[in-house]
């Protein structure tokens, strides 16, 4: 999520054009809906409160992949690809 954020959309649609996706998932998206009960998503209000912190939730997620990245200059700080 803070990858793809850091560029300007055209400049990162072009870095990355040919790159495959494999096993990488965009858990921004899904984050909180596989890993919560389906009981929880029942009522609306909130289930609205929960789609609007699945993006903050997945920002949490990349801070730690910066953490991870902090060693290793090989790479991007916001690089969350790795197997």
């Amino acid at each position: 999520m803070l990858y793809e954020r850091k560029d300007l959309p055209e400049i990162h649609h072009m870095k990355h054009l040919h790159d495959d996706m494999g096993d990488y998932l965009p858990y921004e998206q899904m984050i909180l809906d596989k890993t919560l009960s389906p009981h929880m998503f029942e009522n609306p209000v909130m289930s609205t409160w929960l789609k609007k912190m699945q993006p903050l939730v997945a920002i949490l997620f990349d801070q730690m992949n910066i953490m991870k990245n902090f060693k290793n200059y090989m790479v991007d700080k916001y690089h969350y690809k790795q197997k």
